[in-house]
């Protein structure tokens, strides 16, 4: 499983940077690894991708992109010290992964 190699290799380099994370594999081609609210990594084993906690030139949601996990830990650990300033907590919503393709979320604090 690629994508699986790929998302640990990309949790070990993100701990180089002391950004805690975790995999969350969501089928055979497809892994996520969460970092903190609003910053998620996806890959399909050749590519990493997440949107960036900062808009577009035009305003919009900016996905960016790596393919080796040491270029995107270096990046993604940039855009985890602004998450952490936008949101010192953690969200009040969790999502428990129940295996594949079955998450469940669990609504927090009314």
């Amino acid at each position: 499983m690629r994508a699986l190699a790929l998302a640990e290799r990309l949790a070990v380099a993100l701990a180089r940077h002391n950004v805690p994370s975790y995999v969350y594999p969501l089928g055979e081609c497809w892994v996520v690894v969460s970092v903190w609210r609003g910053l998620v990594a996806h890959t399909n084993g050749e590519i990493i991708w997440w949107t960036a906690p900062h808009p577009s030139r035009r305003g919009q949601a900016l996905l960016t992109y790596a393919l080796a996990p040491d270029s995107a830990a270096k990046r993604i650990s940039d855009h985890y010290l602004l998450v952490r300033a936008r949101h010192p907590e953690p969200s009040p919503y969790l999502a428990k992964i129940r295996g594949p393709q079955q998450v469940n979320v669990i609504a927090g604090p009314a």
